[in-house]
C-alpha cells in the first residue's frame, strides 16, 4: 500500500525519476538499448536474482515477439518504498512481500494486478556464541524461540540484541508481529538494551547484525546471498520451509503491475512470463549463489494466474 498522496494524473504525465541502482540489458549489452521497464524492489536485486530474471525476460522476449531489444532498471527500494515508487509512476512493476498491504494497494488503485512470483522463507539468525542459550530443539514455534531471546536479554541485557531493520520492509512487519504475539513491543521504547534499530538494506543490515555480534530475522535470499565472511561466526536458530504447517516464516513474493505505468505493456508481458513454468519459474528455480546454494523456491501452482 502506498503511504504518501500520489496524483494519478501527474504519475502519468509527470513521473518522479530514480536513478537505477542497476540496469539490465540481457544479450543485447553492446548496444545499449532504452529501458523500457522498471522494477521496484529491495533484496532480490542485491542477491542478484533479479538480475537473472530481468535478463532472461529480455531475452525471451525478443525472441517471442520480434520486438526491439529494452532494457530492464532496477529501482531500488523496500517493500515499503517499491508500493509508493509504484503509486507515483516511478516504477512500472514492483516485488513486493505483503499479502494483506498488497491488497490495500489495489484498493488504492495503483496496481491491478498481483502474481505470486516465488517463495522466500525467513530465517532467525544469531552469534555462534549464542549468548540468549536459544534451544532451537525445544521451541516448538517461532514465538517459542523469540520468548527465548526475550528471557535471555532479560538475564543478559548486556550481551543479547536483536537488530531490526526497522524501515517498514517486509521483514521489520514480520519482526514485529512475532514480538507482538509474545506480547513485546520493544520499539515502544525510546531506548531499548534488546532492540537494535537499523534502517539499512538486507545486505547492509546482515554485516552489522554479525559484526555486534545481534541476533536478527533474515530471508533465506540474503543469508545466502552475502559473502560467506558474513555469515561465518553466525547460526541459523530457526528457517521456514515450503512443506511447514507453520508458514510464519514464509516470505512470499508477489509481482504487482502498476495501473498507471510508463511501461504497463512491458510490465503486463513480465508477469504473464513470470509464472511460466518455462520462463519466470525456471529463472527461480536454477538460480544458485557461487557456492551452489539455491536461493528461492517456485511459487505455488495453486496460487499462480492472477488475482
Amino acid at each position: 500500500m502506498a503511504s504518501v498522496h500520489f496524483d494519478k494524473d501527474k504519475a502519468q504525465k509527470n513521473p518522479p525519476y530514480i536513478e537505477p541502482e542497476l540496469t539490465y540489458y540481457g544479450s543485447y549489452k553492446d548496444k545499449k538499448p532504452q529501458v523500457e521497464l522498471r522494477i521496484a524492489t529491495g533484496g532480490s536485486g542485491q542477491s542478484g536474482l533479479l538480475g537473472a530474471l530481468g535478463n532472461a525476460f529480455i531475452d525471451d522476449h525478443v525472441k517471442a515477439t520480434g520486438r526491439e531489444p529494452f532494457a530492464v532498471a532496477w529501482i531500488k527500494s523496500d517493500t515499503a518504498g517499491s508500493f509508493n515508487n509504484l503509486a507515483s509512476g516511478a516504477a512500472d512493476l514492483s516485488i513486493t512481500y505483503h499479502p494483506a498491504a498488497e491488497d490495500i494497494a489495489k484498493q488504492q488503485g495503483f496496481t491491478d494486478r498481483s502474481e505470486y512470483a516465488w517463495r522466500d522463507h525467513f530465517m532467525i539468525v544469531g552469534p555462534t556464541k549464542n549468548p540468549a542459550k536459544l534451544d532451537p530443539s525445544s521451541a516448538k514455534s517461532v514465538q517459542d524461540l523469540f520468548s527465548q531471546l526475550f528471557r535471555g536479554a532479560v538475564n543478559d541485557p548486556a550481551a543479547v540484541r536483536f537488530l531490526s531493520r526497522y524501515d517498514k520492509s517486509a521483514t521489520n512487519v514480520k519482526e514485529e508481529y512475532i514480538w507482538t504475539t509474545i506480547g513485546q513491543v520493544p520499539w515502544a521504547y525510546p531506548y531499548s538494551d534488546l532492540y537494535h534499530r537499523y534502517n539499512a538494506y538486507p545486505f547492509q543490515a546482515l554485516e552489522v547484525a554479525a559484526k555486534l555480534e545481534e541476533y536478527t530475522l533474515v530471508d533465506r535470499g540474503t543469508w545466502l546471498g552475502v559473502k560467506e565472511e558474513v555469515r561465518k561466526d553466525m547460526t541459523v536458530f530457526m528457517e521456514s520451509h515450503d512443506e511447514d504447517e507453520d508458514q510464519t516464516l514464509l516470505n512470499p513474493a508477489h509481482a504487482l503491475v502498476g495501473a498507471w505505468g510508463k511501461y504497463r505493456d512491458t510490465a503486463i508481458a513480465f508477469a504473464d512470463w513470470m509464472i511460466k513454468d518455462e520462463g519466470g519459474q525456471k529463472v527461480v528455480a536454477e538460480f544458485k549463489n557461487k557456492n551452489g546454494d539455491l536461493l528461492y523456491t517456485k511459487a505455488p501452482k495453486k496460487e499462480t494466474g492472477g488475482s
